[in-house]
């Protein structure tokens, strides 16, 4: 069948129809982890996606806060470098250049979320139900479930312009299920969330895809759509 549609900026959208009509596939080709059979799929210049599959691999021998902080590289190497002026200038604290080159360095980190994105990490693990213990656990001493999560802690931390989600809710509890759904209502970027868990699709989406190996588009969430 021919489909055709367009994710907007800042969508939450909820796709739904029966188990084996394709929706999994249709999320590997928006990522292009697959190629359409035919027709095109455009992106927009500079999109950057995330992808939570059902049942993400996640091989690393980090920690669990090391391996999220694997998403700030770009602010801990400036912070690395700040540390270096911070001594260059414990040794010559009367240069003007070094001076100033901190203080732009220091701006330029503090912009960039330098000083935030530790308590962000903080956030985010304990969102998902990560105790302070949970944090210093080698991601291979975790569950298949635990590792999802901890993948998905990865993606809300990078805040990318488009997330698309496959059955995110299955390795989650009640808690987490409900600061997942709050940590949407102010997310920046678009949301496509693949779910059979029809309390979290009304609370996140604002318009329903139903595929019946078609798609068809309803405005509104699940019950909206029922």
């Amino acid at each position: 069948p021919e489909i055709s549609f367009s994710v907007p900026h800042r969508a939450r959208i909820g796709l739904v129809g029966p188990n084996g009509v394709g929706k999994t596939t249709l999320l590997k080709i928006l990522i292009g982890e697959e190629e359409a059979s035919s027709g095109t799929v455009h992106r927009a210049r500079g999109i950057r996606i995330g992808y939570l599959p059902q049942e993400a691999v996640l091989e690393s021998t980090r920690t669990v806060w090391a391996e999220c902080l694997t998403v700030f590289e770009p602010l801990l190497q400036m912070q690395q470098e700040l540390h270096q002026l911070e001594k260059a200038l414990s040794e010559d604290p009367s240069s003007d250049e070094l001076i100033d080159s901190y203080g732009a360095l220091q701006t330029r980190f503090d912009h960039a979320g330098g000083y935030e994105y530790e308590t962000r990490v903080r956030i985010t693990l304990s969102g998902l139900g990560f105790t302070r213990t949970d944090e210093k656990r080698p991601v291979t001493q975790l569950s298949g479930g635990q590792r999802t999560r901890v993948l998905l802690a990865k993606l809300l931390l990078a805040q990318p312009d488009l997330l698309l989600l496959d059955e995110p809710t299955n390795h989650l509890d009640i808690s987490a299920v409900e600061w997942l759904e709050s940590f949407f209502k102010d997310w920046p970027g678009g949301v496509l969330i693949v779910s059979h868990d029809r309390y979290f699709l009304d609370q996140v989406t604002h318009q329903t895809w139903e595929m019946t190996p078609g798609l068809e588009e309803y405005r509104g969430n699940y019950s909206a759509f029922l």
